[in-house]
This record gives structure tokens, sequence and C-alpha cells, in this order.
């Protein structure tokens, strides 16, 4: 009784040991967290292909590991090289031109001012902003430099999970404390969760985009590429959305003295932007997971908080996975019962 006693001390005092060693290491490296989620990500993404060309067309593991990875970096520097190809020329020209624009959002919001009485600006917010742009500065700087990080060991741990991509699988496996029915559940929903919104959330953003383009240029926006490239990033933006860019610039043409193509590009982005977001968004959902809303609804505010921008992904897959959880819970645990 007494050896049992020890025993079942010693087991308890070297697990807590095992834990207070992966907080201390998860406390220090949690701002990598974005970084290997997004490995992950590429993994489940890359690994049907990868498994193709290794045991089916006989690749060498890492020529085809460096394949993927170089697709990889290709498809997502695409969005870099389009902001360069359009933001880039004009923050130049917005530079050139910063005293007449400025001159033209001041006429805007005197309008505003003038119709609904509220002072919007006065000296004392002119005066106020070179220190809020400042403000801003190490942040903006502190975030770019996050994101290098975050890329470099995206693709460094992309590395390693691709070469050793099997023994990972079985190990993991082999350590989930579940029955194997139960464990390619936990599998297929992370698979088809992973998949659905990786791939869609890109797609609903080409989609909105292309649609806003097509609206910016029939209601005579200037540089309506340019508006519809930002709409296309800002889409992926929870709950605002799209409309962070569509709402303005139909403001924009109302206090221009276009109130017809205000309206005009109003409707036609409530009716056709909006709704091409959510044919689309209902379809690719279910077309790899049927994910109910609330699901996708509190996933993506619980993983922006906890994971930033890749939450998208990963907040509606920890919601997924309580549900999931629980069920197992109650098909594991209620079969013991019954036995007993």
């Amino acid at each position: 009784m007494q050896n049992t006693f020890n025993e079942r001390f010693r087991q308890i005092i070297f697990f807590l040991i095992l834990l207070a060693l992966g907080v201390l290491i998860f406390l220090q490296i949690n701002f990598l967290i974005p970084g290997l989620l997004g490995a992950v990500t590429l993994y489940v993404l890359n690994r049907k292909f990868l498994f193709i060309l290794i045991y089916q067309k006989k690749w060498n593991r890492y020529l085809a590991t460096i394949l993927m990875i170089l697709i990889d970096a290709l498809i997502l520097s695409i969005p870099f090289g389009l902001a360069t190809i359009f933001v880039v020329p004009k923050l130049q020209n917005f530079t050139d031109n910063a005293q007449d624009l400025f001159q033209g959002i001041k006429e805007i919001i005197e309008q505003i001012s003038t119709a609904t009485g509220i002072e919007l600006l006065s000296e004392k917010n002119i005066s106020n902003i070179p220190g809020i742009v400042s403000s801003y500065l190490p942040d903006f700087l502190s975030t770019a430099a996050n994101l290098f990080i975050n890329l470099s060991t995206m693709f460094f741990v992309l590395f390693f999970m691709l070469t050793n991509a099997q023994k990972i699988e079985s190990s993991l496996l082999k350590y989930i404390p579940l029955k194997p029915e139960n464990k390619q559940k936990v599998s297929s929903e992370t698979k088809n969760i992973v998949t659905s919104y990786a791939i869609g959330i890109p797609v609903l953003a080409i989609a909105q985009g292309l649609c806003a383009y097509t609206g910016y240029l029939i209601f005579g926006i200037k540089d309506p590429m340019l508006w519809g490239f930002v709409t296309c990033v800002c889409s992926v933006i929870p709950f605002v959305g799209s409309g962070l860019i569509w709402i303005p610039l139909v403001v924009y043409l109302y206090a221009g003295g276009n109130p017809g193509g205000a309206m005009g590009l109003a409707a036609y982005c409530a009716i056709v932007v909006l709704n091409v977001d959510n044919v689309l968004r209902l379809f690719l959902l279910k077309a790899f997971a049927d994910i109910h809303p609330l699901i996708t609804l509190f996933g993506v505010i619980t993983g922006l908080k906890l994971f930033g921008f890749i939450g998208l992904i990963f907040g509606p897959l920890l919601v997924s996975y309580l549900l999931l959880m629980a069920r197992i819970y109650v098909s594991e645990f209620s079969a013991v019962q019954n036995e007993d």
C-alpha cells in the first residue's frame, strides 16, 4: 500500500514538473503562435499533394517538401505583390497631393458638420493629428517585425512537419487517449474546418473585391482597381468587412455632389457585394464542413482575441473541438459506465 502511494506521489510530482516546464516554455514563445498555427494550416493543405509526390510519383521527400514550400511562398506573396502594384504608387501620389486631399476632406467634414450641427474639425483636433499618427508608429514597426518573425517561423516549422509527416501523424494518433473511431473524428474535423476556412476566406475576399471593383467602375469612383483591392483585403475583417471601404466611398460621392451615384453604389454594394459573400460562404463552408453560423460567430471572436488574424481559421476549430469533445466524452464514458 505504501509503495503504491509513493509511486502515485512520484507520478504526480513528475507530471507537475512537466506541466510547469511546458507552461514556462509556452509563455516565452506565445508570440510565435500565429506562425505555428500557420504552419499547421499549410501542412493540412499540402499533405495530400505531398503524399502523392512521395508515394505515387516516387519523389525524394526533401525535394517534394521544397517544391510545396516554394508554391506556398509564391501564393502567399501574391497579395504583397498586388499591394506593391496598386497601393505603393498611390501612397506616393498621396504624398505629392496631400494638401489638395486634405482640403477635400476638410470640405466634406464641413458639409457634415453643417448638416448635423456637430463640429468634427477644429483647431484642437487638427493639432492632435501628428501626435496620434506618431503614437501608432512604434506599434506599426513592432507589428511588421512580428509578422516577419512569424512568417519565418511558419516556413521553418512547415519544413520539418512535411519531411516528418508520417512520423508526426503516427505519434499524435498513438498518444491521443481516444478510441480509434473517435481519433478519426478528430482528424476529419480538423482537416475539414481548416481546409474550409483556409480556402474559403481568400475566395470570398477575391469575389467581394471583384464585385466591388465593378461597382466602383460603374458609379464613377476614381481608381476603382485600387479601391477594389483594398475592399478585397478588408473583406476578411469580421462583422464590418467590405463595408469598411464602400460605405465611406458612398459618403464621399454624396458629399462630393453626386447623390445619384452614392445611392446607386450603396444599393449595388448592399445587394450584390454583401450577398455574394453570404451565398459563397454558405456554399464553401458546407462543401468542406457543415459548420453552423453560430460556430463561425463565436469562433471568430474567440480566435481573433487568442491568435490574431490566423484566429479566423482556428477560432471556429476550437469551438468545433469543444462540441466534438463533448460528443466523444458521452460516447467514451457512457460506454464504460454501461459495461460496469
